[in-house]
């Protein structure tokens, strides 16, 4: 009995002096930063303390793991406003009528860029959801519009 009581505070004086160590360490209160804005999706801001976070300490994993979210977030972002700025186009050019032979090649590139994009996003098991489902409902707009302007049966 009196062994695991010192075991168990042995284990809780460690657990303790672990947790100072984080936050006194400026490279761990950096990382802890960064941490929280990629769960609030600033991702810019999370980017920018976890690089000075790993740069004050190469062996943070913490601020490394953030920093690569960050990075693969970033990607989904930029997916989600391309494409959303490239429906925004085809609209417009669907507005008007008839629609001639160069609109419908640029409106096919646009859905075939798009796609292939998509194909080559990974996710891991940190990303966003919502920037996932937001990116996948991009993709099958592309490929719904697509399929019906320029699939032969």
């Amino acid at each position: 009995m009196r062994s695991k009581i010192t075991y168990l505070l042995f284990a809780m004086l460690l657990l303790g002096g672990m947790a100072l160590f984080a936050w006194t360490n400026p490279s761990y209160q950096k990382a802890f930063e960064a941490k929280w804005h990629y769960f609030m999706g600033e991702y810019d801001e999370a980017y920018r303390l976890a690089k000075e976070a790993y740069e004050l300490d190469r062996y943070n994993r913490m601020a490394l793991t953030v920093m690569t979210q960050t990075e693969v977030a970033e990607k989904y972002l930029d997916y989600i406003r391309e494409g959303a700025k490239y429906l925004h186009l085809i609209e417009s050019i669907a507005e008007k009528e008839p629609i001639d032979e160069a609109d419908k090649v640029r409106i096919k590139m646009m859905c075939e860029v798009m796609m292939d994009r998509y194909e080559k996003l990974t996710a891991t098991r940190l990303t966003d959801d919502e920037l996932v489902a937001r990116a996948r409902q991009i993709y099958e707009k592309f490929r719904v519009l697509y399929d019906s302007l320029f699939k032969q049966n």
